[in-house]
């Protein structure tokens, strides 16, 4: 996973110069911001001229998905303290989530936050090597480049589709997003990029809510030892 972030973040260098921001800028965009698809959309608006309010909004958009999340982890690191949840949720994008959610019965903290700091320290090092020799490649769209982002959420969805309702999750997304993102042409103006990914986004989880079969009650150890006992155990005076 961290081998494939590498290629997206080499892109975000060399398209992050080619929209006029300087290889410092660019470096410390990416360790501050450290989210792909935000700060994709981010160089993407800010050489459309885009007013700096837009951009912010436009990525606060892309990255609500890291609110639902944070949401669906606490349940399994709830009863962490504050100190070790802070970074764990900085650290929180899409491979590290991932990572929780396949290991959420049995989360090893260790493991999670050396997937998370080399995801970290990959991004970053590959954004600065992008932003120094992304000259070389003078238009990405030729080499399809373009379309490693695509490609990498591709992946991550594919790793989920043994779970219960994941035909009925993606198609949710799918079709609510596609239509979020053609509604300006329908006429609701307010609706559109970037807004289909969150708005999809949690179409799909409400979709495989309603649609979950909630979990039988589990039966402790102690209550199995009970029941298995002799009516004259359970009851001294007969």
């Amino acid at each position: 996973m961290q081998t494939a972030l590498a290629p997206l973040a080499i892109l975000f260098g060399a398209l992050a110069i080619g929209q006029g921001m300087t290889p410092l800028e660019a470096t410390v965009m990416s360790a501050t911001v450290f989210a792909g698809a935000a700060q994709f959309v981010a160089i993407d608006l800010m050489g459309h001229a885009v007013p700096i309010w837009s951009i912010v909004v436009s990525v606060l958009a892309v990255n609500f998905r890291h609110l639902l999340y944070s949401a669906a982890i606490t349940p399994v690191i709830h009863v962490l303290p504050w100190r070790v949840k802070v970074p764990m949720f900085f650290l929180l994008v899409d491979p590290a989530f991932a990572f929780i959610q396949e290991n959420k019965h049995r989360l090893d903290l260790v493991a999670y936050f050396s997937l998370g700091v080399t995801v970290y320290v990959v991004w970053v090092a590959a954004t600065v090597f992008g932003a120094c020799f992304g000259k070389l490649i003078s238009s990405p769209e030729a080499y399809a480049l373009d379309m490693l982002m695509p490609i990498y959420f591709l992946a991550l969805v594919m790793s989920f589709r043994r779970r219960p309702n994941w035909g009925l999750t993606v198609v949710t997304t799918f079709a609510v997003s596609a239509l979020v993102y053609k509604a300006p042409d329908l006429g609701v103006t307010f609706l559109g990029s970037p807004w289909h990914i969150s708005l999809g986004g949690i179409a799909g989880m409400l979709a495989a809510a309603l649609a979950a079969r909630p979990d039988p009650p589990e039966v402790s150890l102690a209550d199995e030892a009970q029941a298995a006992m002799p009516a004259s155990v359970m009851d001294p005076a007969e």
